[in-house]
């Protein structure tokens, strides 16, 4: 599946999620780092894919989605969605709302993936 497909899943299971409009998406990347540190792969999942929904244009859920599954053994779709936060994260360096170190971290989390 390609990243369209997988945002039109997350779509039909979130469907009261609004793009740019949501107040809690500053909060879903904090609260998906904690459940994937608390071992709560499903909830940081869930947590991932509507912070995907709600800043669309925004690195962090794809991130975040590509390190849980990192961390369930799926490396395709970890490589996929790390690719697409590179993608996002690239053109917030350009335009100055991203420091370029956390694009390198980024790339650090995609080339463990490759390297497993």
């Amino acid at each position: 599946m390609t990243i369209s497909e997988y945002i039109e899943q997350f779509r039909l299971q979130y469907p009261q999620i609004r793009p740019l409009e949501e107040e809690d998406d500053v909060e879903w990347w904090n609260q998906g780092l904690d459940q994937i540190e608390a071992g709560q792969l499903d909830r940081a999942e869930e947590t991932f894919k509507k912070l995907v929904l709600a800043q669309p244009n925004h690195s962090d859920g794809f991130n975040g989605l590509g390190m849980v599954y990192e961390k369930t053994n799926d490396p395709h779709k970890a490589e996929l969605f790390l690719r697409e936060a590179i993608s996002k994260a690239k053109v917030m360096v350009s335009d100055g709302s991203m420091d370029v170190e956390l694009l390198n971290m980024i790339h650090k989390d995609l080339n463990r993936v490759l390297n497993k």
